[in-house]
């Protein structure tokens, strides 16, 4: 595995450094005559120091598995982004210059430059303020078989905290506090991923939390980066103990952790299922569900929602069992860019899988997928703001004449 990491990882320094030649191109071709060097030499000190920079950090010393604190590699995939997506256009000009007159090259090399800052900015407004916009999506569904005692059950969906990833600012946390009492739900469901990997992300979050929660039934679910399975451990006991510490903080932070069990909801006579399981997911993430054994002692015709943190779990197995009436999930943070506004949707996360954000439904079954609060891998939310979802649950009659 570590031979096919390597493998990719030649391959991105070879591209990234052909791109970075095509935009040193571009830019000289667009520079006067007494700034040409200064250009040059700027490109390829910056250059040269991140690719120093992305040897250190990602194959040797440091790499990413061998490191419990992710901030420098994060903060730097901000930067080797930034920097590779303004030489993107840059290069692009370049090569189509190959091919044209010479009148023409000085507009597209303009063309370039001028597209490769506003991409560049883009990207740098998803780090500063992306990351900490936040929006509030209400989603009002229609059950024929929701016991009448819970018509106008108020569920609200968090996911993907990835606590880590908020490079120790709590700003969003913050936000999602203020929003959850104005919300008050009857129920927070959080559907995994509390942390990128180490149980010492959890440091400093248990009193927004336990705000969160308190005087409220709130479930929780894992991830599949809360099993440390991302990391190399100097024994299996410290695994463990990373662990069982990430465990414990669900209790501690005020939820009731449903690791393949469910959980009874009573309103007068009337009963609801939980029912949470641990990951499901494609090779290479982990497959440690087990539905029956949640299911066990349930009711089979009682109304069921389900947690579970992939949505591909939904997409293979479970939609074609109609066990579920909603099922919540996470995982895909939306590829944390794309476009969710003014009732257009839409994220290249598309590409890899076509549920990956919003609500589906498949005969009487839904799903949901939340787009999450934190990140994973580059610290930035671009047109794809952090997500609260708010659920109202109602009973619809059905006509039998």
């Amino acid at each position: 595995m570590r031979t096919v990491q390597l493998l990719f990882m030649v391959i991105f320094l070879v591209f990234y450094s052909l791109v970075s030649i095509g935009a040193l191109k571009s830019l000289v071709n667009l520079s006067s005559s007494s700034n040409k060097n200064k250009v040059i030499w700027s490109v390829l000190i910056s250059t040269t120091l991140i690719l120093i920079s992305f040897v250190l950090l990602f194959i040797w010393p440091i790499t990413v598995r061998n490191t419990k604190d992710y901030t420098y590699h994060l903060i730097f995939n901000v930067i080797l982004s930034v920097d590779f997506i303004f030489k993107i256009p840059l290069a692009i000009s370049f090569i189509i210059g190959v091919f044209i007159n010479q009148k023409q090259k000085s507009i597209i090399y303009l063309a370039g430059l001028i597209l490769s800052i506003g991409v560049s900015t883009s990207v740098l407004y998803g780090f500063v303020f992306g990351t900490k916009d936040l929006i509030v999506n209400n989603v009002e569904l229609e059950f024929p078989n929701l016991p009448g005692n819970f018509n106008g059950l108020k569920l609200m969906q968090i996911s993907d905290t990835h606590l880590g990833s908020f490079l120790h600012s709590n700003k969003l946390m913050l936000k999602v506090q203020n929003e959850t009492r104005k919300i008050n739900p009857d129920i927070i469901l959080f559907t995994g991923d509390l942390v990128n990997n180490f149980s010492n992300e959890l440091v400093g979050w248990e009193g927004i939390f336990k705000d969160i929660t308190q005087n409220k039934e709130c479930f929780s679910i894992l991830g599949n980066h809360d099993y440390g399975n991302y990391a190399n451990w100097k024994n299996e006991e410290e695994k463990i103990e990373n662990y069982n510490q990430i465990i414990s903080a669900n209790s501690t932070f005020g939820f009731k952790l449903l690791n393949n069990e469910h959980a009874k909801l009573k309103s007068k006579t009337d009963s609801i299922y939980i029912i949470g399981v641990e990951n499901w997911g494609h090779p290479p993430f982990p497959q440690y569900a087990n539905v029956e054994k949640a299911l066990a002692g349930v009711p089979e015709n009682a109304f069921k929602i389900l947690l579970t943190h992939d949505p591909a779990h939904w997409d293979e197995v479970l939609k074609f069992t109609g066990d579920f009436g909603l099922t919540l999930s996470g995982h895909t943070h939306g590829m944390q860019w794309g476009i969710m506004r003014a009732g257009i949707t839409f994220s290249p996360a598309y590409f890899a899988r076509q549920k990956w954000g919003g609500l589906y439904k498949f005969k009487n079954s839904f799903l949901y997928v939340n787009t999450g609060l934190g990140t994973v891998g580059i610290p930035w939310r671009i047109n794809m703001p952090a997500e609260i979802t708010v659920f109202t649950l109602n009973r619809v009659k059905v006509d039998r004449e």
